[in-house]
C-alpha cells in the first residue's frame, strides 16, 4: 500500500480532532467531525471526477484480456484503442469487478481523458468511478446520525 504526504496530514488532522475532542468529553462529535470533513473532501472528489467524465472522447475499444486479481474474485479488462491523434493505447479499467463482462476480443465503446489518454471509463458504467465515495457518504452519514442520536442521551 502506497501512503503519500495527504495520508499522513489526514492521519495527524484525525488524531488532533480525536485527541481534542476527547479531552473536552466531546468523543462523539468529534468523530462526527471527522466524518463531515471527509464527506465534503470526497464530495469535491466525485465533481472532479465527473467534470473529467464528461469531457471524455469516445473511442472504439477491444477487449485483450483480463488482470486477474486475489485468486480470480476480481476481474479488470485490458483494452487497446486509438486515440484521435492516432497514438495506440493499451490500458487495464481502474475499478474491480467480480465477473468478465466482456468477451476477449470484443468491440466495446470507452471514453478516454484527452489530457490523460490512459484514463478510460466505459460509457454505461460511469457510476464505477465515484461508487465507493457515494457509499462512503451514505454510510458514514447514516452512522453520524446515530452518534449524534445516542450523543444526546448519553
Amino acid at each position: 500500500m502506497k501512503v503519500d504526504i495527504t495520508d499522513i496530514l489526514w492521519a495527524i488532522t484525525s488524531m488532533f480532532i480525536v485527541g481534542w475532542s476527547y479531552s473536552h468529553g466531546w468523543l462523539i462529535y468529534g468523530i462526527v467531525l471527522i466524518y463531515v470533513i471527509m464527506a465534503v473532501i470526497f464530495f469535491f472528489h466525485i465533481a472532479r471526477k465527473r467534470a473529467t467524465l464528461s469531457r471524455g472522447i469516445s473511442a472504439f475499444a477491444t477487449v485483450k484480456e483480463y488482470h486477474e486479481k486475489d485468486k480470480g474474485q476480481h476481474y479488470y479488462p485490458v483494452v487497446t484503442y486509438t486515440t484521435e491523434e492516432g497514438r495506440k493505447i493499451t490500458s487495464t479499467y481502474t475499478v474491480q469487478d467480480r465477473k468478465k463482462r466482456y468477451e476477449i476480443g470484443e468491440e466495446v465503446m470507452v471514453c478516454y481523458d484527452p489530457d490523460d489518454p490512459v484514463f478510460f471509463y466505459f460509457p454505461e458504467r460511469e457510476g464505477d468511478m465515484t461508487k465507493e465515495y457515494t457509499v462512503f457518504i451514505v454510510a458514514g452519514g447514516i452512522a453520524a446520525v446515530i452518534l449524534l442520536i445516542i450523543a444526546q442521551f448519553i
